[in-house]
């Protein structure tokens, strides 16, 4: 199993250094637009996101025939799930203007109601932009809650089109999209260190130019919980494959030291890094296990910030990928949040799992995961 070397902290950061680039300051912004509510003539707030409705809105256009269709004693108490925009024919569009370049996140929305002889559930269609496929023969089952699909992709044009093809005899639907601007212009690199079945297979490159897709988003010793750009991330008890060797970390309920080791505020929030699992004991390994997609490359995130060790015995521990790769994790930072990012190729089975375990050259022998996200490459169309 081969090992990584790096000084201090998180590859990310590594390369911050070696470029020189200026860290963001903690202030948050939060971002404003494009938030969308498909098929309504209305507004809706939801958490603080004013979603604009699609037949009142600025700034984007609805490419190609559709029409609006609204719910009839829905099932779901948010305003936003009460109509959709439905899509006959291939290459409709919405199209965006005017978009500032950087990193977005893209979230679809799809909530599958019945509206007299329309029934969302018997959609099946294709998602995509102009170079990536983001959704094939998808559809959503009946009385199926709500459903977010999460994406992240660069963009560095100045108009940006999300296209819904339906398949044969099908039509497509939408009820709300999101697409917003990161503040946080560093928020995923280019390059990092790629893992496969032989180990470490050297740097990958040219990650920001890919589109991924949000496959799991886990707070690892602490409750569901949203952050400021509105991701969920849910607790990891149901990944974990050995339950007996861990525990929940004591909360810590001071201050964050953001902007120190390349985390932010928008990187995750501060209950994520408030709160983690550790070791039960000295001689324990805690394994999580993740279902993602078979032969796919993914990037994997792994959230720490130290708030199980003193100043006097800081953990110095290893973080296992897939049994095929060991990072040593260490630094001598308390309650200051960073992270690491490996690209993953995932076998036929279609599992990435995580380990943590001690050191024997640490003089805390414990090991502790705050958090964790799985994004999954999305096929480039030729």
């Amino acid at each position: 199993m081969e090992k990584l070397h790096f000084p201090m902290v998180h590859f990310p950061f590594f390369l911050l250094q070696i470029l020189s680039l200026l860290l963001l300051s903690s202030a948050q912004t939060v971002p404003t637009k494009y938030f969308t509510n498909c098929g309504s003539t209305s507004d809706v707030t939801v958490n603080g996101r004013n979603f604009v409705g699609d037949l009142n809105g600025a700034g984007f256009s609805i490419i190609g025939p559709s029409s609006s269709v609204s719910a009839v004693n829905s099932s779901t108490d948010t305003s936003l799930y009460q109509t959709a925009r439905v899509f006959t024919q291939p290459s409709s569009s919405y199209e965006l203007d005017a978009i500032d370049h950087g990193i977005y996140y893209v979230r679809l929305h799809f909530f599958p109601f019945k509206s007299g002889n329309t029934n969302l559930a018997n959609a099946l269609f294709d998602v995509s932009t102009t170079d990536f496929s983001l959704l094939s023969n998808y559809g959503v089952k009946e009385n199926s809650p709500a459903v977010i699909e999460e994406f992240l992709l660069t963009i560095n044009e100045s108009k940006f089109s999300i296209y819904f093809t339906p398949q044969t005899n099908s039509f497509a639907f939408v009820n709300a999209i999101e697409v917003f601007l990161i503040p946080d212009k560093n928020y995923i690199l280019d390059s990092f260190p790629l893992i496969n079945s032989r180990g470490l297979a050297g740097i990958a490159d040219g990650v920001r130019s890919q589109a991924l897709r949000t496959i799991h988003r886990v707070n690892v010793g602490g409750p569901q919980t949203n952050d400021i750009l509105w991701r969920t991330w849910t607790p990891d008890d149901g990944y974990i494959l050995n339950p007996g060797n861990d525990k929940t970390c004591d909360p810590y309920n001071g201050v964050l030291k953001y902007d120190v080791l390349g985390a932010t505020v928008y990187s995750a929030s501060d209950i994520v890094y408030n709160t983690c699992k550790e070791l039960k004991s000295e001689f324990s390994v805690i394994t999580w296990s993740f279902n993602v997609g078979k032969s796919t490359r993914h990037l994997l995130r792994l959230h720490f910030c130290d708030i199980v060790s003193t100043k006097d015995a800081y953990v110095k521990f290893d973080a296992s990928i897939s049994s095929y790769f060991t990072q040593i994790i260490y630094v001598e930072q308390l309650v200051t949040p960073y992270y690491w990012d490996f690209l993953v190729d995932s076998d036929a089975l279609g599992l990435i799992t995580v380990t943590l375990g001690p050191r024997k050259d640490s003089t805390n022998k414990n090991a502790y995961l705050n958090g964790l996200e799985i994004f999954e490459y999305s096929k480039k169309l030729v």
